[in-house]
């Protein structure tokens, strides 16, 4: 077995008056795609939260290719190689495709006017919109876009950000079938460049077409897990 890109090891997160996680366990390889699974208020979100720098652990290690760190922060996850795409999208609107992916790190040239190299921002835009296979001027407006399209820019974001580690928080849960399709189909492409991590609540119809490995989540704690058995009869095992 190869070390693991992300494994979590006893992760607890008490907030005022609730035990949200309690010794919850998590290994991701590389090159694998998680599902993790569970009801409302099982901890999922909480989880996340921690491995994408929103939250830090009451108690428990993170470690990142075999080495223990501490994710206090967005950045810190980042560095990491981590990207977090939460269910509410985090685009602006008012902005186009191209500054939503370089908002914050935008190329500049002018010396020391230090002013956005635009030329260079689109070009790359594309480069990225096409990996992911949005066929979209990268100066098209992010207003214009549907929910789908929004995530595919998210995730384009998440790639020019050499990510390893993507985090989805309920991808699916506005998407129509058709571009649920389209959205797992991504994720298999994507798996020579990034493990993928998402949680669902009721998507087992919806994920079980991407997923090479589950984790279920039930009240805090992690009591099973499953990977994919090429041998298997159910293509399942414990």
């Amino acid at each position: 077995m190869p070390q693991p890109l992300v494994e979590l090891k006893s992760i607890a997160k008490v907030f005022p008056g609730v035990q949200a996680l309690d010794a919850v366990d998590l290994v991701v390889q590389p090159a694998e795609v998680v599902g993790l699974i569970g009801e409302n208020g099982a901890g999922k979100s909480t989880l996340m939260n921690i491995l994408g720098g929103v939250l830090l652990p009451t108690s428990g290690t993170v470690r990142i290719d075999g080495c223990a760190v501490t994710l206090r922060s967005v950045g810190d996850a980042l560095a990491q190689g981590i990207a977090f795409i939460h269910q509410e999208l985090n685009v602006l609107d008012n902005l186009d495709i191209a500054a939503n992916l370089f908002l914050g790190r935008e190329p500049a040239c002018g010396g020391p006017l230090r002013l956005i190299n635009r030329r260079v921002i689109y070009a790359e835009a594309d480069r990225w919109l096409e990996r992911v296979g949005l066929n979209l001027p990268s100066n098209t407006e992010v207003r214009a876009l549907s929910l789908a399209q929004q995530q595919m820019v998210e995730i384009a974001k998440a790639l020019s950000q050499n990510a390893r580690l993507l985090i989805m928080d309920e991808p699916t849960s506005s998407l129509t079938l058709a571009e649920t399709e389209r959205l797992l189909s991504l994720i298999g492409d994507l798996r020579g460049e990034a493990s993928a991590s998402s949680s669902s609540r009721t998507g087992w119809a919806k994920c079980s077409a991407s997923p090479t490995a589950w984790w279920c989540c039930g009240t805090g704690r992690t009591p099973a897990s499953w990977r994919r058995r090429r041998s298997s009869t159910t293509g399942w095992s414990p």
